[in-house]
């Protein structure tokens, strides 16, 4: 039998700490176990359990719990349950600000611990909301019911929820925007001066393609109009509809008294007379 040496060993020892101290380090946060009911109670508690996280300073742990709110395959939950057009329109921000969305949800929760309140849940009718493909959706308001606020001012809207594959989802794609100063900035939108009507293409004519051309621009500083991409619509039509949004003129955006550039989306229909 070998024997080693004892310094030998005394390293051994460090080093296989060292090791699982490191591995422990590396490891994500663990994600909550936790079952909770579908019903008002159950996203109250899972809520609770969220602020418990955030008292406690862990900004780890309550970044996880905050993931574990996203929509899973979120582009085809959207379509799935409004249609293509709406989801796709949902989908796109919901992905594109996501990241963005959940830190704000952190802030939230963190500001929420320095605040005397509650959560108060509230079953959504989802049927009356949305126009639904694919039957029932349970869905949840989240509110703060403030302590002694003025009468219709006691419950502050925090966020919607949906059920999802067994777990409360955050819909992200409405936002209230909760204990924030109201804006100072003035904000005046474009206002649209010149509109060209397309020439309608006689190959679209001859075929009876008709439709709805959905264009991507910025309305510059100046009101004229800088064609981006075409986000929908029938390929014979979309040239047509770019030449003359190209003619487009407004009143350009103002912020603040100045004007700036606004990048947003333009419809052009075509529509053939009887």
């Amino acid at each position: 039998m070998k024997c080693f040496p004892l310094h030998w060993v005394l390293w051994i020892l460090v080093a296989s700490a060292l090791s699982s101290q490191l591995h422990a380090l590396q490891s994500p946060p663990a994600v909550s176990t936790i079952a909770y009911p579908n019903n008002s109670e159950g996203l109250r508690e899972l809520l609770d359990n969220m602020l418990v996280v955030a008292k406690k300073g862990d900004k780890e742990r309550l970044r996880a719990l905050v993931r574990e709110l996203e929509i899973p395959n979120y582009q085809t939950w959207f379509t799935k349950n409004f249609g293509q057009e709406k989801g796709e329109s949902w989908a796109e921000p919901y992905g594109r600000w996501l990241t963005r969305n959940e830190g704000q949800f952190e802030d939230l929760m963190m500001k929420l611990t320095h605040m005397d309140g509650e959560f108060m849940v509230e079953k959504m009718d989802t049927a009356k909301r949305y126009d639904l493909l694919n039957g029932p959706l349970d869905g949840y308001t989240a509110s703060w019911k403030v302590p002694g606020a003025p009468k219709g001012k006691e419950l502050v809207t925090l966020a919607d929820f949906f059920f999802v594959d067994g777990k409360f989802r955050w819909d992200s794609t409405d936002q209230y925007f909760p204990f924030q100063p109201p804006s100072k900035h003035s904000f005046v939108p474009a206002k649209m001066v010149k509109k060209v009507p397309p020439e309608y293409p006689a190959e679209a004519r001859q075929n009876n393609i008709q439709g709805t051309v959905k264009i991507q621009v910025i309305i510059q500083k100046d009101g004229s109009v800088t064609v981006q991409n075409v986000v929908e619509g029938d390929p014979i039509l979309s040239p047509a509809a770019i030449e003359a949004v190209k003619q487009w003129r407004y009143e350009p955006t103002l912020f603040d008294g100045n004007p700036v550039d606004v990048q947003t989306t333009i419809e052009v229909n075509f529509t053939l007379k009887p």
